[in-house]
């Protein structure tokens, strides 16, 4: 299924993943060349390598040389794995994940501000336009508000946070999920990243986690909001 023009790795990541997870992929296969994954998802060899380097990273794929990439023999599952599968395991709530997501991601933008590139802050406010023309266009933005999370991880500088984020995605989707239809959360998701963008261009790290902090409190309060309302019509 070709991706969205524009998008980033993280959704090149996505879709690797969701091949492994359907048995398109096994442990053990070699990856189709890079030229052949690019046509398939509709983006630049560049952006599938990227992904393909993250999911390396990761653990879930290992680069052999002068052989390819393959998908990793999971004897007991790969770091990520086993971390994914204890999220989901558990069937956390929604309050769960919001604690794991404030304790994470201030620091992730205030590290961002600190030690992000500036290929990497270029990123983000190309993710934010995207996302932008995604809701003027009458989209909801939020494959946009993945790459966002994701792409600060990477500007952080740290792999391991890096490697967290990716690993918790599925977590973490269910808070962006539920309620993210509503207008009010698509008005306050675009504000909120403009101004952790802001704050991070400019190496304010203190304004980055603040400003991170407070849009999480803020997508919380709405997601809550909207579902007492629901329940409150039954």
């Amino acid at each position: 299924m070709p991706i969205q023009r524009k998008t980033m790795s993280g959704e090149v990541v996505s879709q690797i993943k969701e091949m492994i997870e359907r048995g398109r992929l096994r442990p053990g296969d070699r990856l189709p060349a890079e030229r052949k994954l690019a046509e398939q998802f509709g983006v630049s060899r560049t952006t599938v390598r990227e992904g393909i380097k993250i999911l390396s990273e990761s653990g879930l794929l290992a680069s052999r040389q002068g052989a390819g990439t393959f998908v990793s023999e999971r004897d007991g599952g790969s770091r990520e794995g086993s971390l994914i599968e204890a999220v989901l395991a558990g069937n956390y709530g929604l309050h769960d994940v919001f604690e794991v997501r404030k304790m994470l991601e201030p620091e992730i933008a205030a590290l961002a501000a600190r030690n992000g590139s500036p290929d990497a802050k270029t990123r983000l406010e190309a993710i934010l336009m995207e996302q932008e023309q995604a809701i003027l266009t009458g989209g909801t933005g939020a494959g946009f508000d993945h790459q966002f999370h994701q792409a600060l991880a990477e500007a952080s500088g740290n792999p391991v946070l890096r490697e967290m984020v990716t690993a918790l995605h599925e977590g973490f989707s269910r808070s962006r999920a539920e309620g993210v239809q509503s207008s009010q959360r698509q008005k306050a998701s675009l504000a909120a990243h403009r101004a952790i963008v802001e704050a991070v261009k400019h190496g304010h790290a203190m304004q980055a986690e603040r400003a991170m902090r407070e849009h999480l409190d803020e997508v919380e309060r709405i997601i809550f909001d909207n579902q007492r309302g629901i329940l409150s019509r039954r």
